[in-house]
């Protein structure tokens, strides 16, 4: 968890489209994603659920897909990916989403109705990205054994946006307050660390 603690913690705040976005190894490869940090994460997300019970694992094309597919490859799932530009092949599945910092339609391959997946995210900010894939999941009739993410955004709550909507949990592994100049990782694996609502 080192490495991944960080990764978030005391990193750069800048201001993306009204929001604060956090600068960080992990998702925004600045300056690089060291080796260590990507095993690090793969392991400890991959201990957050029980991979035994899903044929699929479920990311997003932005910044977390590449850890999604990480997820699959260690653990001998295949992959399926939402994705932000139609195909145009038939059996597109389609959602509207918005998410903190852009709307549109998300679309989806791969999928087949009685599919038993688990979702992976690198960042939950304002929880629409992860809504709007547990509405197209739904749609095509596939079973939601769990959704994982590296950490969220305690500022925005996107957890609970997500739990309201589709009365789904997020298991994260850190929470992060974006609320100064610089993150600050407030709580890991269940445990505060720092004096911060969480």
């Amino acid at each position: 968890m080192k490495k991944i603690i960080e990764a978030f913690d005391r990193q750069p705040i800048i201001n993306l489209k009204g929001r604060r976005y956090i600068l960080n190894p992990l998702i925004d490869h600045m300056p690089n994603t060291p080796h260590e940090l990507i095993l690090d994460v793969v392991k400890e997300l991959s201990k957050l659920t029980d991979l035994k019970k899903v044929n699929k694992i479920v990311g997003e094309e932005d910044r977390g897909g590449y850890i999604a597919a990480l997820i699959a490859y260690k653990n001998k799932k295949d992959l399926a990916m939402v994705k932000w530009n139609p195909l145009g092949l038939e059996g597109d599945h389609a959602v509207n989403f918005r998410n903190a910092y852009t709307k549109g339609k998300m679309y989806l391959h791969g999928i087949s109705k009685g599919d038993k997946v688990i979702l992976v995210e690198d960042l939950i900010d304002s929880g629409g990205t992860i809504i709007a894939m547990i509405k197209l999941l739904k749609r095509v009739g596939v079973k939601i054994y769990g959704i994982i993410a590296v950490a969220e955004k305690i500022d925005y709550h996107g957890r609970e946006k997500i739990r309201k909507a589709t009365g789904y949990d997020v298991k994260c592994l850190l929470k992060v307050s974006c609320s100064e100049e610089k993150s600050t990782v407030v709580w890991v694996n269940g445990k505060n660390i720092k004096n911060k609502n969480s």
